[in-house]
């Protein structure tokens, strides 16, 4: 079809082009391409035609070294080599202004004969439209000039010779900091073109940060602890005063929008250039130290447009060159060894009664970087639940589990029997804090549920008479935790149901055939299960024919009955954000109607 693009291209060699090429491409136009390659081969990408509205519509491409490449305007823009085995296109266009678009030839590189293997030019039959640009301009430089690489807006380019082995710099005016390499140099591509090492960097508007001095301090994030700003682009250089020493930082607090906001370190004076690059940080997880190389440091916070998060508080100091800093020892840990120089060695093991968790030795490295974080030496919570019913609560539940925490729960009960898991109450710090039930007493049983976060799981039953409960919390932050009751029931009858909150149950026989019924107290309605659920035998279990019934407060309604309850959504536990609801009441013609309030 005429508007279709994007797809998987397998092939050692071919072009993708924009839609329509070498006409306008279409407005509104939004296709993937991805190349695929054997494992351990690379893939280069030669642009032989591009013109693009700028900055609306844009060429995006992943897999390469930087990560994330985006192109547009009406240059020609250098050759991409992957990093990967991968490398993904993405187009996108806006709904005015069209131009030619783009082509491009990439090559599959084999990993065994990388700089052996020539580079076929033109594969296919017709190459006269797709290749139109290389007898126009493009062979005629192909040999041993590179094309005019430009100057970035709020910058400005050193040097102008665009040969062979010829470098050029680039610079930001002042309250701009340079995203990319600050130098490139053009070299021999493919064989065949000359192109630029890399990008022309970009320069982006500082919009905070400050420059500081030793022997030492403390900064933060804008706003911290609150909301940093979206759309920030924050530079902090750091400098010795004693030209012999390197800087030393430690994070108090960390937490960036993961994935989407972005601390890069670096070393030296020269903000973004990438090859002093010392660690790029998003998440919650931070190294312990971070040390420089030279007497400088820079640090530099990038946000994008959506909502963020605390942000950061930094401590730095100077040290002695060479030196990893001092990372301190676990707590209710010990420490052999007090060396922190390159190549020293410390050692850690953990007070009688606690475990340890993460290397047992770490190594100051040539880049002033410890090997690994110091580990952690955790109380590990083991209990063994014999009785029939009872309750398993996370530790210090619900004023929050703490950090470094690795509990594992037994629950045993007599051989032919199985268990079921109630889930009163369950929070905990998303993604990093989690609890994982097996079915079975060992390491290695089967998994029956994994879960994390603050949404309460559904009712659980094991398949044989054990479950074991593994609960892992990191070293940072946490939730509420968990209230979970389990009883234990025989082979021919199905679990207790229990009686849930806001409602009476009627029926109290669970064994094979019955049923039991389930109301709602006045104001609440059902939000799961049916009214009845009956005790029956389904792919060989015995089990209800139904999810357990459960009642809540809805978030609005239409009533019309002569008297009754409202309530908040959730109630009587606490409503959720970001709700918008109505509730209306109607009387007979003629009546009015009286609200009185409780609470």
């Amino acid at each position: 079809a005429e508007d279709a693009c994007g797809g998987t291209m397998r092939g050692s060699s071919g072009i993708i082009s924009s839609p329509n090429f070498p006409n306008e491409y279409h407005n509104n136009a939004d296709c993937t391409w991805t190349i695929v390659a054997e494992p351990g081969d690379t893939i280069s990408l030669i642009f032989t035609d591009f013109q693009m509205e700028e900055k609306y519509d844009y060429l995006e491409i992943e897999g390469s070294e930087p990560p994330t490449i985006g192109l547009s305007g009406m240059n020609i823009p250098p050759p991409v080599i992957s990093n990967k085995n991968w490398l993904r296109l993405h187009f996108v266009t806006d709904s005015n202004h069209r131009y030619r678009g783009f082509s491009a030839h990439y090559q599959v590189k084999k990993a065994i004969d990388f700089k052996s293997r020539g580079f076929k030019l033109f594969p296919g039959k017709d190459n006269s439209n797709k290749f139109s640009i290389l007898n126009e301009g493009g062979i005629k430089q192909a040999s041993n000039l590179c094309p005019d690489p430009g100057e970035p807006e709020n910058g400005k380019r050193i040097g102008s010779d665009f040969s062979l082995g010829a470098t050029v710099q680039f610079s930001c005016d002042e309250d701009y900091v340079l995203q990319g390499s600050k130098s490139i140099t053009c070299q021999r591509i493919a064989e065949v073109f000359a192109a630029w090492s890399d990008h022309r960097p970009v320069c982006k508007v500082k919009t905070c940060g400050s420059n500081l001095q030793g022997p030492g301090g403390t900064f933060s994030s804008p706003n911290f602890p609150f909301q940093y700003d979206s759309n920030a682009q924050c530079v902090w250089v750091i400098t010795a005063i004693n030209t012999n020493k390197v800087i030393q930082i430690n994070f108090e607090e960390f937490d960036l929008e993961i994935g989407y906001d972005t601390l890069t370190i670096g070393d030296g004076g020269e903000v973004g250039d990438p090859k002093t690059v010392l660690q790029v940080l998003t998440g919650s997880f931070v190294p312990d130290l971070i040390v420089s190389m030279s007497n400088q440091m820079w640090l530099h916070l990038q946000t994008d447009e959506s909502v963020g998060s605390i942000g950061f508080k930094v401590n730095y100091k100077e040290i002695e060159k060479e030196s990893c800093g001092d990372p301190g020892t676990p707590l209710y840990g010990i420490r052999e060894g007090d060396g922190f120089s390159n190549r020293d060695v410390l050692r850690f093991e953990c007070q009688f009664g606690f475990e340890l968790i993460g290397e047992k030795s770490i190594i100051c490295q040539e880049n002033n970087q410890w090997s690994a974080n110091i580990p952690i030496c955790i109380f590990p919570c083991l209990s063994n639940f014999t009785a029939p019913m009872g309750t398993v609560l996370s530790p210090d539940y619900p004023e929050g589990y703490g950090n470094n925490l690795n509990c594992i729960w037994t629950i045993i009960s007599d051989p032919g029997s199985r268990i079921h898991l109630s889930f009163n109450d369950f929070d905990l710090e998303s993604q990093f804090d989690f609890l994982a039930v097996k079915d079975g007493d060992s390491v290695d049983s089967p998994i029956i549920g994994t879960f994390t976060g603050a949404e309460v799981p559904s009712h659980l039953t094991s398949n044989g008479h054990i479950l074991r409960l593994e609960f892992q919390a990191d070293h940072s932050m946490s939730g509420r935790g968990f209230n979970i009751t389990y009883n234990t029931f025989g082979h021919n009858e199905c679990p207790d149901p229990g009686v849930p909150i806001n409602a009476r149950r009627f029926g109290d026989n669970f064994q094979l055939g019955s049923s039991i019924s389930v109301i709602c107290e006045e104001g609440f309605i059902k939000t799961q299960g049916t009214e009845t659920i009956t005790c029956m035998l389904m792919d060989g279990k015995v089990m209800w024919s139904g999810p357990i019934p459960k009642c809540g407060a809805p978030c609005g309604g239409h009533f019309s009955s002569p008297s009754g309850v409202i309530l908040s959504p959730g109630w009587p536990g606490y409503y959720k954000d970001s709700l918008n609801c109505e509730w209306v009441i109607e009387a007979e013609p003629g009546h009015s109607i009286k609200i009185t309030f409780e609470r």
